[in-house]
């Protein structure tokens, strides 16, 4: 009988905790603090080059931005600027910014030769930013984020991750499918800490197992998205969630899934976490039990059979076409009450064509669709979002500044937020 007392005293308590609500300072929910920063246009202007685009928030008038070539310091060359025309914006500079693959990148943060500075009416500098990658941020903020849990926390991160091309020339197909421009490796490199995967079947190819955007569209071998993986994580300390969220070709038997979850397993013996504590798991337990990598799989029953894998991420579609309707969605599910869930949810922070849009070219290419929102979606996660965001998941990472949001929003929630 004390037994049964004691185990319904910690089921409570256990509950309370999950169902426990975030209050944060009202009064410093949208402080008027400037933000500035650097994007990389999701347009082609010339293998494999992409236009630099400034963006601020909370800008004053008559306030200037400066864009400078910093990759020599000791010289740094003036090669844009502009006055504010609002306060929230960005421009596109026509400055082409050289592509730095991953393989050049490294595992400390850096700024990569472009940054930005902020000057008032009278020049004197407010604020200085710079083209940097954050392959350590969670890491560098432990004492932050470690007593909470993934859906207590604000996370970057990719929608349709592998479906990337560095050196795209854009044809119909690559036009509709194509979401990134950059690698696994270089987007978690960037700060991307949630990796949206779908996986074909292909048992007549060398290679078994591929990512794909829909069944038309096969991108890179899955293991070449594991190898990346499995590379970022030998040289940080970083959280890394993978969510298998759809299987667009070859999965019609349940023998399929059991043989995808046999392989991941293989590959990730040393990697993975096993699903013991489910999303109550605090990132100070994930980082205390020595694996770092969750491995989420949208199969109900696959992941009962197996503790390799976790309930997937809760996407949160709003299949819209403009910006308008964007806005909307997103209000909607960040307007919520996601204060009580334990389940982790992305935001899908992007614009989705149907049949009709792609066959009329009504909406332009993914790419085009991208460049409409993600300043936009910028700096709505930057300020009246910011306390209520999970994970957003966005085309074309480098296009935004979601990374920086996300580091910013979780900081200030440390010091704005009680739970």
């Amino acid at each position: 009988m004390i037994r049964c007392l004691i185990n319904l005293v910690l089921i409570f308590i256990t509950i309370n905790e999950a169902l426990a609500v975030k209050v944060c300072n009202s009064s410093v929910i949208n402080n008027g603090q400037s933000r500035i920063g650097i994007f990389i246009s999701p347009i082609v202007s010339e293998l494999p080059i992409h236009e630099i685009e400034i963006y601020w928030n909370n800008m004053k008038p008559y306030e200037k931005i400066v864009l400078l070539d910093t990759s020599r310091l000791d010289s740094p060359i003036v090669l844009y600027n502009v006055s504010s025309n609002g306060p929230s914006g960005f421009e596109r500079t026509g400055v082409q910014a050289k592509f730095v693959p991953s393989s050049h990148l490294s595992f400390t943060q850096r700024c990569t030769g472009y940054s930005v500075a902020l000057l008032t009416a009278t020049s004197d500098l407010k604020e200085v930013n710079c083209l940097k990658t954050q392959p350590t941020w969670m890491k560098e903020r432990q004492n932050i984020l470690g007593p909470r849990r993934i859906s207590e926390i604000f996370l970057p991160g990719t929608h349709d991750s592998a479906s990337y091309a560095e050196d795209d020339t854009g044809n119909f197909i690559t036009n509709n499918a194509v979401t990134q421009d950059t690698d696994i490796l270089g987007q978690l490199i960037h700060g991307v800490r949630f990796l949206d995967i779908r996986v074909g079947h292909y048992p007549l190819s060398s290679e078994i197992w591929w990512t794909n955007h829909g069944p038309l569209y096969r991108s890179v071998p899955l293991k070449t998205v594991i190898d990346q993986v499995k590379q970022f994580l030998n040289n940080t300390e970083e959280i890394v969630i993978m969510d298998f969220h759809e299987f667009p070709v070859g999965f019609n038997d349940i023998a399929i899934h059991r043989k995808l979850v046999s392989y991941l397993e293989d590959k990730f013996q040393d990697y993975f976490l096993a699903n013991s504590h489910g999303w109550f798991a605090t990132l100070n337990d994930i980082w205390s039990s020595g694996k770092r990598l969750i491995i989420g799989y949208r199969h109900t029953r696959i992941v009962q059979e197996r503790d390799s894998v976790w309930p997937c991420v809760q996407h949160q579609w709003g299949n819209v076409r403009n910006v308008k309707d964007l806005y909307r969605h997103l209000n909607q599910i960040e307007s919520s009450d996601s204060d009580s869930r334990v389940r982790p949810r992305a935001a899908m922070a992007e614009l989705t064509a149907n049949v009709i849009d792609v066959l009329y070219n009504r909406l332009g290419s993914i790419r085009d669709m991208a460049h409409r929102v993600n300043a936009n979606v910028t700096n709505w996660y930057s300020s009246i979002w910011q306390y209520s965001a999970n994970i957003v998941a966005v085309d074309f990472v480098r296009g935004t500044g979601i990374v920086e949001a996300a580091i910013k929003a979780n900081e200030n929630r440390h010091f704005h937020c009680r739970y």
